[in-house]
């Protein structure tokens, strides 16, 4: 994690890191030098107007469809969870040219800060257009609903410059330390086990988070939670120590909810062309990723990422989008926005990014649901092994849960009597 005052510096800092420890790929473009994922925050927003012409309309215009629904959803609740605006269309995938940002989201704490997922970034010729871009939005969102603006994070999944850069990068680069653990604008943690990843976040949460209201005013026991704000945890074994002896699932569930509800693996080599949802079912990750009723355009995004490892295992644009512009209006949107495969030095790195994940009750069986789903498309593409990457805007436990995690973080001692 890479926190920074300003664009300007934070560019040379990712820079910097492109630059010291850059492993060489080739794509369709020329040969480029990409690092792992990369969280980058910066503190003050930049003050420029956003050119508004810089971009194709497909930024623009999609985030100004979605700007006033989610300025209301703040306006109503300015601690909601779900003002989260999708950038990505399920077409995208068949595209050429995908759009860069997929998903914008903002999260109030004190300030409005906005936070995007970006699937590949040239952090040498586009960094500053898309920090802009996501100024901009701030700007517009924090204005309309009266809020004052915060920091802008960019979670990118691989930061790259081109070998024909090198030169010029390395006249700009400032390598920069990076930041592990928490602070209130980010926190970076890697571990090796999905247990031990899950353990330290809800101990992160527990001793640092911040207590907030929520939107579940029904139950008394969620009616306020802890939070933590973007949580970055990378996974270094996820094949090993899956579960957390204190996990509130068993393995035989956590394997059901990742084939029925993940992944729809019954059907994982072949394109899904039909309604997958069961009776009373609004919608599953697995629907979205594969075919969704709603679509317009409906596109198994899952089997098209599967296609391109297999024909190109440097492919930058193998993102699937879970999120959809009618969530803004719903009760019970996703949890989970999007996710992307990307070559991670031979290994196949999922990156899983969620709008809001209660870290109690749901993320350790996301989890191992999210990092199956990885392991399953690392062996079918090729790849000799396989890790995790799990982000969370808003990572929380509510407050009905929390004497819960005490006695998993902090189990008392029982002491025998001695007479």
């Amino acid at each position: 994690m890479i926190i920074a005052q300003d664009c300007e510096d934070a560019r040379r800092a990712i820079l910097g890191k492109i630059v010291e420890n850059g492993a060489r790929c080739r794509s369709r473009f020329g040969i480029y030098l990409r690092v792992d994922p990369s969280l980058l925050i910066v503190e003050n927003s930049s003050e420029a107007d956003f050119p508004k012409d810089y971009f194709s309309e497909k930024y623009l215009k999609r985030f100004e469809e979605a700007l006033d629904t989610c300025v209301e959803k703040l306006k109503e609740r300015k601690y909601t969870r779900r003002a989260s605006i999708p950038i990505w269309r399920p077409e995208d995938t068949l595209s050429n040219n995908p759009p860069a940002i997929t998903e914008i989201s903002f999260l109030f704490d004190e300030k409005l800060h906005a936070t995007a997922y970006i699937r590949s970034l040239d952090c040498l010729n586009y960094f500053e257009s898309n920090f802009r871009f996501l100024s901009f939005a701030l700007k517009s969102v924090a204005e309309k609903a009266e809020l004052p603006e915060g920091s802008v994070a960019m979670l990118i999944a691989i930061p790259h410059i081109y070998e024909r850069d090198l030169n010029r990068a390395k006249s700009i680069a400032e390598p920069m330390d990076e930041i592990y653990g928490y602070t209130s604008l980010g926190t970076h943690l890697v571990e090796d086990y999905l247990s031990s990843a899950w353990h330290s976040a809800l101990e992160t949460i527990y001793n640092h988070g911040k207590s907030k209201e929520t939107e579940w005013d029904m139950f008394e026991g969620q009616k306020t939670s802890k939070f933590v704000h973007r949580l970055f945890i990378e996974v270094l074994k996820p094949e090993e120590n899956k579960l957390h002896d204190k996990a509130p699932f068993t393995e035989r569930y956590g394997i059901d909810y990742a084939h029925d509800y993940i992944i729809y693996a019954n059907k994982l080599l072949e394109r899904v062309e039909e309604n997958i949802l069961k009776e009373g079912e609004e919608y599953t990750y697995a629907e979205r990723a594969r075919f969704c009723v709603k679509d317009q355009v409906k596109v198994d995004q899952l089997f098209e990422v599967i296609r391109k490892l297999k024909e190109d295992p440097c492919r930058r644009d193998c993102y699937v989008g879970i999120s959809r512009p009618w969530d803004l209006t719903s009760k019970d949107p996703p949890c989970l926005r999007g996710y992307q495969f990307v070559n991670n030095g031979g290994k196949l790195k999922g990156i899983f990014y969620m709008r809001s994940n209660d870290a109690y009750g749901a993320m350790h069986a996301n989890m191992f649901g999210f990092s199956l789903l990885t392991k399953y498309v690392a062996e079918i593409t090729g790849f000799c092994d396989y890790n995790y990457a799990h982000f969370a805007v808003d990572a929380h436990i509510y407050s009905g849960f929390l004497e819960a995690v005490k006695e998993i973080l902090y189990p008392e001692m029982k002491r025998k009597k001695i007479n």
